[in-house]
């Protein structure tokens, strides 16, 4: 369970208390419904079947109330970015990039209020919400203790480092550790993955790859403590 559902259920009350002291002070589900209308107002209809949603979202505080989140900003922050990829599951919206969440400080906005703005920003990799599966004919995924990844790019760096395009939290893995090439094929497109050097190595289906390998459907590779399940799209024109 999340925080931010412990606050809405009242079952944490020293958060609670923390951010409800009074009438008129903003709360962390203020920000999170917040998000979720932006998120509505903003949507592109592509055709019947694909809405696209923006992935990248400001959220502009008074000083005083952005200083009074700051303690724990980068937490508030996961929570809201979940918030935001559950509600595109059930609105079956889907992302062309990764899904970021960013609070500044504004002295142009009121004490206990504050304003969203949005964009699209098309990155290597997506979120994979149920309309971006609906499209995975032409991109493969990556699952990765169960949440699953839509390889939207050419190119996919996965490692421990902040410019990744993937960022795993373990200390096995490497900053840039594995490189996840789409290629075309005659059957369609291809997954070619190649160990950046890393310090502990790239393991596919339990053999380590010294060279660049072609992956097939279900190819499990491990990196660090880290396993990685590839999913490859039906045969089909590669659309990189």
């Amino acid at each position: 369970m999340g925080i931010l559902d412990r606050i809405e259920r009242g079952l944490d009350r020293g958060v609670t208390s923390m951010f409800s002291p009074g009438r008129g002070q903003l709360k962390p589900l203020d920000l999170a419904q917040g998000l979720k209308r932006e998120c509505d107002d903003q949507i592109q209809v592509l055709d019947r079947t694909r809405t696209l949603a923006p992935n990248v979202y400001t959220i502009y505080l008074h000083p005083q109330d952005f200083e009074r989140f700051s303690s724990w900003q980068d937490t508030l922050i996961d929570e809201l970015q979940r918030v935001l990829m559950e509600h595109a599951e059930k609105q079956r919206y889907m992302f062309v990039g990764g899904v970021t969440v960013d609070l500044e400080a504004d002295d142009d906005v009121r004490a206990g209020r504050f304003e969203t703005e949005s964009r699209t920003e098309r990155g290597s990799v997506a979120p994979a919400t149920t309309a971006s599966r609906a499209e995975s004919g032409s991109s493969p995924i990556v699952e990765i203790d169960g949440q699953q990844y839509l390889l939207t790019g050419p190119v996919t760096v996965i490692g421990r480092g902040g410019d990744s395009d993937i960022i795993l939290e373990d200390t096995g893995v490497s900053r840039h550790h594995l490189e996840l090439r789409a290629e075309p094929g005659p059957d369609g497109s291809t997954l070619v993955a190649t160990d950046l050097g890393s310090t502990n190595g790239t393991f596919v289906d339990g053999e380590r790859i010294r060279t660049p390998v072609t992956l097939r459907d279900r190819s499990l590779l491990k990196i660090g403590r880290t396993r990685l399940t590839v999913i490859l799209p039906a045969a089909g024109p590669a659309t990189w």
